[in-house]
């Protein structure tokens, strides 16, 4: 009897043990940088004058406000080599000071209206400009890279 009261006891301390083996680590926990204090000498220095009701509004520039196209039409790009790109530009000219990103391969784009060889289109919420002998009305077949 002595014998299994002494196993019981060695299995209980067993099961202490392993339960307090220290892996109750919260998993959820997502670590973050501490906030960064400032003080206040830090804070920008705000003139103690009231506001005077009376004074004009300020406009703001036109560039702030969204851009309203009406209906658009959408096209596909397509070049006819593996890896081209398209330039979009801020003008119609081909002036390289003017490219403000580019198109690839099968990107859809919503033009506005093509006049003559520029497509006026409609690229991050703002007017731009693509060569519209690269834009087509179905998606253009893939271009295979080069062996």
């Amino acid at each position: 009897m002595k014998k299994s009261l002494a196993y019981i006891v060695m299995i209980i301390a067993v099961l202490i043990l392993t339960a307090c083996k220290g892996n109750d680590k919260e998993t959820n926990f997502i670590p973050t940088q501490a906030p960064e204090y400032i003080d206040e000498d830090d804070y920008l220095d705000i003139e103690d004058d009231p506001v005077d009701d009376f004074d004009e509004p300020v406009e703001t520039p036109d560039e702030d406000e969204p851009v309203y196209v009406g209906e658009t039409t959408t096209k596909y790009v397509k070049l006819s080599t593996y890896g081209a790109i398209l330039n979009v530009r801020s003008s119609p000219t081909t002036d390289e000071d003017n490219v403000v990103g580019f198109l690839v391969h099968t990107e859809a784009i919503d033009v506005i209206s093509i006049e003559g060889e520029w497509a006026k289109i409609l690229y991050k919420d703002e007017i731009r400009y693509v060569s519209a002998d690269y834009l087509v009305d179905v998606v253009p077949p893939y271009i295979s890279p080069p062996m």
